[in-house]
């Protein structure tokens, strides 16, 4: 089915019956967190990891002087590191514009 749309006129999409469409969603008028999902999360899970892969690619790493690397954990609301994670930088390129 198609239809012929003029230059300069209004269309609209009906978003609150196609959400609410029984041929597509079972129990559509039920609230359900999981038909849901974040529209950029693909976006955002690639700009993570190409950021990381960029820091990693970009610099040295070390720990501060004296310091090991203890990856205990503490219990909380959220599992997180017992000491927080310090690590020195060291650009691998000598000449800084290289970076911008």
């Amino acid at each position: 089915m198609f239809y012929l749309i003029t230059i300069k006129a209004f269309s609209s999409t009906r978003m609150w019956a196609i959400h609410r469409d029984p041929s597509i969603w079972e129990n559509p008028l039920e609230f359900d967190p999981e038909r849901r999902i974040c529209a950029g999360i693909a976006m955002a899970e690639r700009m993570v990891m190409h950021s990381l892969a960029t820091l990693v690619h970009s610099f040295d790493w070390k720990m501060p002087q004296g310091q090991k690397l203890d990856l205990s954990e503490k219990f909380g609301i959220v599992l997180k590191k017992k000491l927080p994670l310090v690590a020195i930088p060291t650009p691998r390129l000598s000449d800084p514009a290289l970076y911008e």
